[in-house]
């Protein structure tokens, strides 16, 4: 799945998704969450720009319509999600009218009303995970939640204020139009991940490592693995009843061989003396997506740094136990972190 930033900040890819497990929905390793504070009740708003495209899509003035209701999204959509015309082109109208009639995307777009409904599921899960973002970050931004039909073009688009969801990213692999897709462009593993239940776990990660993860340019592998690991231990804590498995996008299977191969997986770090390395290739080979990683059985997942990052998160916040996330993310020395990490 692709997460593009809108033109303010635009790059960022998919893999992505974890959540530190609170005391009462536990990873099973035994370390304590950070100190959380009470979640914050809200509401965020959650609009449904694909529902608004597809049932009156050829309604006259809709284009416009659409325009004056999400602004600055809606030029990022047309232009860049979908690539159909400038947003003040009089020819949009026409073009969004075709997508919209598109017998493939109305067919996703009936599979996704048919899964989803109201969403009401859905919205009560981004108001505990950003209800808890704001409660560890005060200041935090609360995003408006718009969910759109990208044609399969962008799955999670985080901006500054909004945070764009494809649903049609998340109808099932079983879908005629998923199968059609292209392999060389969206491999099984891929596919495999389109279930219903990822939909919130992988806006949310979006979200997080758009806004929340620091510039890692330059840096070396153990950086990496760190920060990214950061993210992902507040994602398992601002979803606290997803399955373990989920915000890393792994299977179960995944996720055990994982913990099986910890001791392993950190053996290959060290004897290749990769820790420090800066070269694109290690830090690509740990944190990159995939359906395996490279060197590693078939059996393991892709990006697998997110979760060795997560697991030494884990193992600093044990030995810190009263560290707040807001003190976490304040650390710039990844090498305080590796200091709690001995994974047997």
């Amino acid at each position: 799945m692709r997460v593009v930033k809108s033109k303010v900040r635009l790059g960022v890819a998919m893999g992505l998704c974890a959540t530190l497990l609170t005391a009462s929905c536990g990873s099973g390793d035994g370390n304590p969450p950070p100190v959380a504070p009470v979640k914050q009740d809200l509401t965020v708003r959650l609009d449904r720009l694909d529902q608004e495209l597809f049932h009156r899509g050829s309604e006259p003035g809709n284009a416009l319509a659409l325009q004056a209701k999400y602004g600055d999204f809606f030029r990022t959509y047309v232009e860049d999600v979908l690539a159909l015309a400038p947003v003040d082109d009089p020819r949009l109208a026409i073009g969004l009218t075709r997508f919209a009639m598109d017998p493939d995307w109305r067919s996703v777009q009936e599979r996704a009303d048919s899964l989803f409904g109201d969403m009401a599921r859905e919205q009560e899960q981004f108001n505990i995970a950003f209800g808890r973002l704001q409660a560890h970050f005060p200041d935090s931004l609360v995003p408006r939640v718009i969910i759109y039909n990208s044609g399969f073009n962008y799955g999670v688009l985080p901006t500054d204020s909004t945070l764009g969801v494809g649903v049609e990213w998340f109808i099932g692999k079983d879908h005629p139009v998923v199968g059609l897709l292209t392999p060389e462009v969206f491999p099984q593993y891929m596919k495999e991940r389109m279930r219903p239940e990822m939909l919130v776990p992988s806006a949310v990660k979006g979200w997080l490592l758009v806004h929340y993860i620091a510039d890692l340019t330059g840096t070396d592998l153990l950086t990496h693995l760190v920060e990214t690991g950061k993210v992902m231990v507040l994602l398992h804590d601002l979803q606290p009843s997803a399955q373990p498995a989920v915000p890393f996008a792994f299977t179960d299977a995944q996720l055990k061989w994982c913990e099986e191969n910890e001791f392993n997986c950190w053996r290959e770090i060290i004897s290749r003396e990769l820790l420090y390395s800066k070269k694109a290739e290690d830090i690509g080979r740990f944190m990159s997506d995939g359906p395996f990683t490279p060197g590693f059985p078939k059996e393991s997942p892709g990006h697998i740094g997110e979760w060795i990052g997560y697991r030494m998160v884990r193992s600093y916040l044990a030995d810190h136990p009263n560290t707040t996330f807001a003190q976490l993310f304040a650390m710039h020395d990844a090498r305080e972190v590796l200091k709690s990490y001995k994974p047997r």
